[in-house]
């Protein structure tokens, strides 16, 4: 099987690093494009070449130009954007893929998946279930709301003589990592929440949010390679420890068939080509509800190893029939974690939330997972990521925003014009 000159953008991110080492283990020769002058990928063994380019949420024909010189110069016979940069490789799609394949939507269909409102539009005219969701467009809309849904809970109160409480989650419609999500509750007394005052949320024609109805139940993750509507390689993980409210430390491949049936139906529905993960909730009685779609690379790479061969579901080499028996999937009860994080953010969350009953079940996880990020035979990356981290750390510190956010901050794109 030939190997392919493949460049990769997104090398701040552990998945780049894993994909681009299972793909140079198979033959193929790796080349990375990053505007993040510290990324992960930068001394990494599995690397042919290194590129910075200019950041694109700043100048996207900039970014884009980069890019499509680089690919004439390496003779590039696939780009494959693993993080938020593939909306602006989206943007200069027809540039691009006029020089090598792109595995990409057009930017039109990759915002439907992104927003948060789309989806669930979509999602719900599909015919699959999801939580009930409002649009908020005006502080004046996030006020209504909020006095409607309390006039509900007087008169629940009213009716049964209990003070109920009715949970709802307020986030962007834009926005990744939960960094912005607030939870909040509503009973006959009014609104509480610990985080924020709801009705200051910063709502407005410009920066849209949805409300969307509490489900409690257990969380996953799925993370599918898909081509024209037909899944080459999936995963499924549970969501045990996080970076916050959001970003997933610890992966553990299990088997869920409603959710494999979930995707397999919204896929085919769009009849999607690339990379693409959801998260879930299952509900107590089974149902599965999606809270939202990452149309791109996510962590569910780190499940899979290079002798499972996601070449081969990126590229459709030697793949025949991709019925789901012939899927590529991650042996069951695989484990993997971003040690770093779950030494930090995963033990710290267990200590803020009172979780110490959960401190055996991390303990286990810190002693069998398998780290993403260091290799014997390539250390070099996992010295990196503390230099990647500063690197946010004093961004972050200069801009007055979390660390999480300046770590995306130049890839960001919520939906407007590009520049």
């Amino acid at each position: 099987m030939d190997g392919k000159r493949i460049l990769l953008t997104g090398g701040r991110a552990p998945a780049a690093l894993d994909l681009a080492r299972q793909l140079a283990a198979n033959g193929h020769q790796i080349f990375m494009a990053e505007s993040c002058p510290e990324h992960l990928c930068r001394q990494s063994r599995a690397i042919q070449r290194c590129y910075f380019v200019p950041e694109p949420a700043l100048n996207t024909k900039a970014y884009v130009e980069a890019l499509r010189q680089i690919i004439e110069e390496e003779q590039i016979e696939w780009l494959l954007p693993m993080c938020e940069e593939l909306f602006y490789v989206a943007g200069g799609l027809s540039e691009l893929s006029s020089h090598c394949r792109v595995f990409a939507e057009p930017l039109d269909r990759l915002r439907r998946l992104h927003s948060k409102w789309e989806f669930n539009q979509r999602v719900e005219q599909v015919g699959l279930s999801v939580p009930k969701t409002m649009l908020l467009q005006s502080r004046q809309d996030c006020l209504a709301f909020m006095e409607s849904e309390a006039e509900q809970a007087k008169l629940r109160q009213q009716e049964t003589g209990k003070t109920d409480a009715a949970k709802w989650v307020f986030k962007p419609v834009f926005s990744r990592f939960s960094s912005k999500v607030i939870i909040a509750e509503v009973t006959a007394d009014g609104w509480r929440s610990h985080s924020r005052i709801i009705s200051d949320l910063p709502v407005s024609d410009d920066a849209h949010w949805v409300v969307q109805q509490y489900i409690d139940g257990a969380a996953y993750c799925s993370y599918s390679i898909v081509h024209q509507g037909t899944i080459t390689a999936h995963t499924v993980y549970p969501v045990r420890f996080t970076a916050g409210l959001g970003a997933c430390v610890s992966f553990e491949s299990v088997r869920h068939p409603e959710i494999d049936r979930w995707v397999e139906r919204f896929v085919q529905e769009e009849s999607f080509t690339g990379q693409i993960a959801f998260d879930f909730i299952e509900a107590g009685d089974g149902t599965v509800y999606p809270l939202e779609c990452n149309p791109r690379a996510t962590s569910g790479i780190h499940l899979f190893r290079a002798e499972d061969r996601l070449d081969q579901a990126l590229f459709m080499m030697g793949i025949q029939q991709q019925s789901e028996q012939e899927r590529i999937m991650p042996q069951l009860g695989r484990r993997a974690m971003i040690t770093v994080a779950l030494a930090s953010y995963g033990l710290a969350t267990l200590l803020s939330a009172g979780g110490w009953r959960r401190f055996p079940d991390w303990i286990r996880f810190f002693m069998r997972g398998s780290d993403v990020v260091f290799r014997l035979r390539d250390p070099q990356p996992f010295w990196q990521q503390f230099r990647l981290v500063y690197w946010n750390w004093r961004k972050g510190m200069k801009q007055r925003i979390p660390i999480i956010e300046a770590s995306t901050q130049d890839i960001e794109w919520n939906g407007g014009e590009m520049g």
